[in-house]
């Protein structure tokens, strides 16, 4: 009964997390974007978290870690609780970056990719605290060596990226910008962006360089 409330409760912290982070993110295209969001976000942070269970387990005993699998769920759940929460405390922050940002106009993206690029920074934040945070975790509950803790969170840290990185893809858009005039699906799956990104390592590597758009309307 304790650990079917503990769970819960961790549950629970990570889809209220990520419905604020969520409703803040989208909120600044409109009410919709906002709602949206505030649904896929925990559908994003759950879906990743189990997906990566399984796979975290595999990294572990690769890496000779050899965890029971209820050690590595209870990891993966706590890591994106963490990261809801991390998230979460960020959510004034988005909320005012969003309605203050110079809106895309035309084919001009304004001020939408500073606003995509510093969620990412987010991310990758509360991502790397919430990771920092396992790691002395198992290492002090396990009696693990920190060496081999650090090596097997390293991994955890690239199969979260890649994982969840591409499953971001298919939920969105979560920003707004899917559509500059009426309303999207609730998502795109795998059809590319607005700027002709067919996934989310080339959506990243398009806000580096600049990106334009082009004279249509399209899915982003």
């Amino acid at each position: 009964m304790q650990t079917i409330r503990a769970l819960t409760r961790t549950v629970t912290d990570i889809v209220l997390g990520g419905a604020l982070h969520g409703f803040c993110i989208g909120s600044a295209k409109n009410l919709l974007y906002g709602t949206r969001s505030a649904i896929k976000v925990p559908m994003l942070l759950l879906g990743t978290a189990l997906v990566c269970a399984l796979a975290y387990h595999v990294v572990a005993r690769a890496l000779g870690v050899r965890l029971p699998f209820a050690t590595v769920q209870h990891a993966s759940l706590q890591l994106f609780r963490r990261i809801a929460l991390g998230l979460a405390s960020l959510a004034p922050v988005s909320l005012f970056l969003g309605h203050n940002m110079d809106p895309p106009r035309g084919e001009h993206l304004g001020g939408y990719p500073g606003f995509v690029g510093m969620h990412v920074v987010f991310v990758a934040a509360a991502g790397l605290t919430g990771l920092a945070a396992q790691a002395q975790e198992l290492h002090h509950q396990q009696q693990l060596a920190l060496a081999r803790v650090r090596a097997v969170i390293a991994c955890w840290l690239l199969l979260s990226l890649l994982v969840g990185g591409q499953f971001a893809f298919y939920l969105r858009p979560f920003f707004g910008i899917a559509s500059l005039t009426g309303a999207p699906p609730f998502l795109l799956g795998d059809e590319p962006t607005v700027t002709g990104a067919r996934n989310f390592y080339e959506v990243v590597w398009q806000f580096v360089v600049g990106a334009s758009l082009p004279g249509r309307a399209g899915g982003g």
